[in-house]
């Protein structure tokens, strides 16, 4: 029971996380059942737990929906990001390696190639890079705990935000913090980092990180 609950669980956070299950999205347990051929009571002791953890609702005679945060719930994670990850990208700035800067580098030139066409499309896949993005720097730090803390809770979050409500300049103004994050990192300077990290991150709550 347990390997299949753990399977159920594994592929639904996947699915909201990487935003396959968007925000209000019904989570049908026959559905999940078919797709990874297990039955469904171990499917809702994993919805049981992502509940727990916010990733999704389960509302009475209506089922489980992946949940949709208050302005209040993106207020409140928006500032625990804050602290989490400028403390991440400080570490990550003594830790980094060549092929995570080179990742970061990918990534973001991918996120500006993206943007210089703002289509539907263009935006929808910056969501998707600029998620990558930060988990992969707080993979370089090499903190486990801090990467499942991030994960687990300010990480959806991240992937429910969209850009296509930026304009011109604040989508400019968050490629440039993205740069200004990688010199940081290239010279291996930790206050420089978190600063910026922080800075970047508490603006979201006008703009997607």
């Amino acid at each position: 029971m347990s390997s299949a609950a753990d399977l159920a669980y594994e592929f639904i956070k996947s699915a909201v996380m990487s935003g396959e299950f968007r925000a209000g999205d019904r989570v049908k347990e026959e559905l999940v059942a078919e797709q990874i051929g297990i039955s469904r009571t171990p499917i809702r002791t994993a919805m049981q737990r992502l509940a727990a953890q916010g990733f999704i609702e389960i509302l009475h005679n209506q089922g489980a929906r992946v949940a949709n945060w208050s302005s209040q719930d993106s207020r409140e994670i928006t500032e625990l990001r804050a602290v989490l990850e400028a403390f991440g990208a400080g570490i990550a700035a003594k830790r980094i390696n060549a092929e995570n800067l080179d990742e970061l580098r990918e990534l973001s030139q991918q996120m500006e190639d993206a943007s210089a066409k703002p289509t539907v499309a263009n935006f929808e896949r910056i969501t998707e890079l600029n998620s990558r993005f930060h988990m992969a720097i707080i993979a370089a730090s090499g903190n486990a705990r801090l990467a499942d803390v991030i994960g687990n809770l300010a990480h959806p979050l991240l992937v429910q935000r969209k850009f296509s409500t930026f304009d011109s300049n604040r989508l400019a103004r968050s490629m440039s913090d993205h740069r200004e994050l990688i010199q940081a990192f290239e010279r291996g300077d930790s206050d420089w980092a978190s600063a910026i990290m922080r800075a970047h991150i508490l603006a979201s709550a006008e703009q997607v990180a």
